[in-house]
């Protein structure tokens, strides 16, 4: 299968994000961003490989699957600004997501054990890619949760893949390029979905950093609460006792009602026929509602091509090309399968 290569030069893609985010940017400075973007496929297929075979290896039970970061996602964060107006991204080409693959594991005792299996010299010398950042705890929203209430661990690693043969350089256009893996458990997990889900529901976008009012409380606040209650962790909201915290969320669900409303949803299910490579997108309907459409691919570039071509129509909401094991996909991109129902299940069974 040939994949999409990056463009020759990175300065060329640098200044086509900086015209991007300035507002001055010609079709052919999108075209380099999204080529870009569309050459870390072949990133996700060496780790889809490596990480497959080391979680065979260390008998550890994972959910696995792989994304590329959805278009409008990257032209979103480009266009951003920090509050004191300087870009959020100054350089398109250090975004470290474009490649995403996920992990999902029972607990974080499982968690941590594969992720210092996978992390140790015994692995990691045999082969050539290697982390970014020497601080392993950069990117721990775990003992450090972001203030929306996500935790998790990331690991950004530099993608170094050893020649097929002797000789063979036919990798040499992605050498550097970068992936995140996620680590989330199954409790972070359904938190996160839910979280996606309830900005799709509710037109908002918490899961951004655009939660500093009740409804980002609220999602702080669960997340704490199953932090607490399932996984014998307090990382947030230290000075209030489990009692009251749990009183202030039950006020605040009463209030917003938003367990209520993602209690009552109707889950997608054409999960059936998921692919090797699929673009799942969620569009709105003429009725104003909203449903899933499933599209399965032969190969990773056409996928793209279609998941680029529906984030530019107006009735799609949410487009994203996702590979991995279809069993497993299901799961690990539940929030586009509207199913909140572990959220819902440990929040409602805490008594």
């Amino acid at each position: 299968m040939a994949f999409i290569t990056p463009p020759q030069s990175k300065s060329q893609v640098r200044q086509a994000g900086k015209a991007i985010a300035e507002g001055t940017a010609q079709p052919s400075d999108y075209a380099l961003v999204d080529q870009w973007r569309a050459s870390h496929s072949y990133v996700i297929n060496t780790f889809k490989v490596w990480l497959r075979r080391k979680i065979e290896t260390s008998g550890i039970e994972a959910e696995f699957a792989q994304r590329l970061k959805r278009r409008n996602t990257v032209l979103d964060k480009l266009k951003r600004k920090k509050p004191d107006g300087t870009p959020l991204i100054r350089d398109v080409t250090t975004m470290q997501d474009f490649a995403g693959c996920r992990l999902i594991f029972n607990d974080i005792e499982q968690l941590n054990v594969f992720r210092d299996f996978l992390l140790s010299s015994k692995v990691l010398d045999n082969v050539k890619h290697k982390l970014k950042h020497e601080d392993r705890n950069k990117y721990n929203y775990i003992e450090h949760p972001k203030i929306s209430g996500y935790r998790g661990i990331h690991d950004v690693v530099l993608h170094f893949p050893r020649p097929h043969r002797k000789g063979d350089e036919t990798s040499e256009p992605w050498q550097g390029l970068m992936v995140e893996v996620q680590y989330r458990t199954r409790a972070q997990h359904a938190w996160a979905t839910a979280l996606e889900i309830s900005d799709i529901v509710d037109r908002q976008r918490t899961k951004f950093g655009y939660g500093d009012d009740e409804r980002g409380l609220f999602f702080a606040m669960a997340s704490e609460i199953i932090a607490r209650h399932y996984e014998n962790l307090s990382r947030a909201f230290e000075d209030v006792s489990d009692e009251e915290l749990n009183l202030r969320f039950s006020a605040m669900e009463n209030e917003l009602g938003i367990l209520q409303r993602l209690s009552a949803m109707r889950q997608f299910e054409s999960y059936d026929i998921l692919g090797k490579h699929n673009v799942l997108n969620i569009r709105i309907n003429d009725d104003g509602d909203y449903s899933l459409d499933v599209q399965v691919f032969r190969n990773a570039q056409d996928a793209i091509t279609r998941a680029n071509e529906l984030e530019e129509s107006t009735k799609s909401i949410n487009a994203v090309y996702v590979t991995g094991e279809p069993k497993q996909l299901r799961s690990a991109y539940r929030n586009y399968f509207n199913d909140p129902v572990d959220f819902v299940a440990l929040l409602s069974n805490l008594n």
